[in-house]
């Protein structure tokens, strides 16, 4: 190894070794060849010595998530393990952003890009909410509601981009603190399961017969889906998603979508 010309430069690359022997025997080391760990090391390099100049804790943790890279995120992204450590640099660049933060900011912006929404404002929303609570998961959770939401409303099973945005702020209203437990709420929240792994439910009115289009994301794992509310079907008729969880395959979760009277069932 020779010594890179910078202040501190034994300390450097005692450093830089570290996260090249975490890349070629760490516990990911199977998904990585010994060219892809030349690349995390001289990344790390750059990372600290370019412009900006970064720390050690930011410039390991943006490698960190280049090594998980592969086993959490969807290749029909696009979004790659480069451009996943670019989107941790750029959250942790932000005084709001944490290292754990930003680990899951990254997931979020990612499922955003297998979706194939604007994700343009997803770090402002998500670092505002991170800030106003202690919760990064249930912020992840909302905006995964969302960026969904906005799928649906371009698939034009939506048709008002205002029941994305209601979604949202829903969440956050009812959603805070000891809040986010209540599985009788309307508000869908995390009732303390991940940020992916939660079952939602989200409707929206469709014209002056009011009809009631919905779209339920359920994980057939989701430990409160007898208790969590289906928005498109009567009060009366207490139906809940634990019903729809039947109709998932494999364990896989199932995106239900009930409009004009027909529900379809799709394995996700």
């Amino acid at each position: 190894m020779k010594r890179h010309p910078v202040k501190n430069s034994a300390m450097l690359c005692q450093q830089a070794l570290v996260v090249r022997i975490e890349c070629r025997f760490g516990e990911r080391a199977i998904f990585h060849s010994g060219q892809d760990c030349a690349s995390s090391f001289d990344s790390y390099i750059s990372c600290r010595t370019g412009t900006p100049k970064r720390s050690d804790d930011v410039c390991a943790g943006g490698e960190r998530e280049f090594l998980r890279c592969p086993g959490n995120f969807d290749p029909a992204s696009d979004f790659n393990c480069v451009k996943a450590r670019d989107a941790y640099y750029d959250c942790r660049g932000d005084t709001r952003g944490d290292d754990i933060i930003c680990a899951t900011y990254i997931e979020v912006v990612s499922v955003c890009r297998t979706l194939r929404v604007n994700c343009s404002d997803l770090r402002d929303k998500y670092l505002t909410c991170t800030t106003e609570w202690p919760s990064p998961n249930e912020c992840a959770f909302g905006l995964n509601m969302r960026v969904n939401c906005l799928r649906d409303l371009h698939a034009g099973i939506f048709l008002q981009i205002a029941t994305c945005d209601s979604i949202w702020s829903d969440h956050l209203r009812d959603c805070a603190g000891i809040k986010g437990l209540n599985v009788d709420s309307s508000t869908p929240c995390t009732h303390a399961a991940n940020w992916n792994e939660a079952s939602y439910s989200i409707c929206e009115k469709h014209g002056d017969s009011a009809e009631t289009v919905g779209v339920d994301y359920v994980n057939p794992k989701d430990r409160n889906n007898d208790r969590l509310p289906v928005c498109w079907a009567p009060q009366s008729e207490k139906h809940h998603v634990e019903e729809e969880a039947e109709h998932a395959i494999g364990g896989r979760s199932v995106r239900v979508i009930h409009r004009f009277g027909d529900t379809r069932y799709e394995s996700m």
